[in-house]
């Protein structure tokens, strides 16, 4: 939090402020911590130009500069607005310093944005991803230097103890002080193994499962079912923002799987209206797809076979 602070803090004294991109897994704050630090610099500057981004859903270029059109300077354009309409408007009518969220900003199919966002005088952004290495891979060199400076925040996976003493504090404030013993948090996050998410979505889910029973607290033996249906519920509120290109991967999966890469990008270039080459395929969508476990994969006869997770067909049904 205090990096990030300290890479908004020029926006006080009238100045740009630094790029900072937080690299880390799911569930470790990441976003939280964006947020916050935004809402913090607010407390300073109420009128500061600001903006959220999620690229998950909006991923290409003009999307991202339709949401900033509208949230940095409030501008309503029409969807069908040329590129250089809206980045005209922007750089017209924009008076920074400001800042912007990119949410997995990896999920960007045209990394170029990167370089519009660099060009509009005193804007900065905080960029969120799960890994340096992914976004950076197929940055061209003018973008690439726009995005080699700045700060890098690196969150790791919470530990044990510390995901126990969350879940702990959200019982305390939300349940009441004896909501469940000690054993009850650790276990879950044992389980949650690092994600914070995925323990807090668990206690919620154990904290109904008592209630239902008409318990006044939540017994160990809950806890099993619980992280089940936290995982559902997780992985269905990822299925939720999927773009058009996933879905159809998703769709194609479900009906045919498992296929392997040659197979699924073949049938998806059938399916899509304006399909992409397959190395994007596999770096964007693909492993977007793994990283949030609606999709497995394993090695057959040396070729790379992919498949929907458990949850699949459970997620379509709902």
């Amino acid at each position: 939090m205090n990096e990030v602070t300290d890479a908004l803090a020029p926006i006080e004294d009238g100045q740009r402020a630094e790029n900072c991109f937080l690299f880390g897994p799911s569930g470790a704050g990441k976003t939280t911590v964006a947020r916050a630090a935004v809402r913090e610099l607010r407390r300073e500057i109420l009128d500061v130009p600001h903006a959220y981004v999620n690229c998950w859903r909006d991923y290409t270029r003009n999307a991202v500069l339709e949401r900033l059109s509208r949230d940095l300077v409030g501008a309503a354009v029409p969807r069908s607005a040329s590129t250089s309409t809206l980045l005209d408007r922007v750089h017209r009518d924009f008076n920074g310093p400001g800042v912007v969220i990119l949410d997995e900003v990896d999920q960007l199919r045209e990394t170029e944005l990167l370089y519009d966002l660099h060009e509009f005088r005193g804007l900065s952004w905080i960029g969120i991803a799960n890994d340096e290495v992914d976004l950076l891979a197929d940055l061209d060199e003018r973008v690439r230097s726009r995005v080699s400076v700045g700060y890098r925040v690196r969150f790791d996976r919470y530990g044990e103890d510390t995901i126990a003493e969350i879940l702990k504090r959200r019982a305390r404030a939300g349940l009441g002080p004896n909501a469940a013993s000690d054993e009850v948090f650790e276990t879950i996050a044992r389980l949650a193994d690092g994600d914070a998410r995925m323990g807090i979505t668990t206690l919620r889910a154990a904290a109904r499962k008592a209630s239902s029973e008409g318990l006044s607290n939540i017994p160990k033996r809950l806890v099993e079912d619980s992280i089940s249906e936290a995982e559902q519920e997780i992985a269905r509120k990822t299925y939720s923002k999927l773009n058009d290109h996933q879905r159809v991967v998703y769709d194609i999966l479900l009906e045919d799987g498992p296929l392997i890469q040659r197979e699924l990008h073949e049938r998806y270039s059938e399916r899509h209206d304006d399909p992409v080459s397959i190395r994007y395929f596999r770096d964007a969508h693909l492993s977007k797809l793994e990283h949030y476990e609606l999709v497995t994969t394993e090695r057959t006869s040396g070729k790379k076979v992919y498949d929907l997770a458990g949850c699949g067909p459970h997620l379509k049904q709902s």
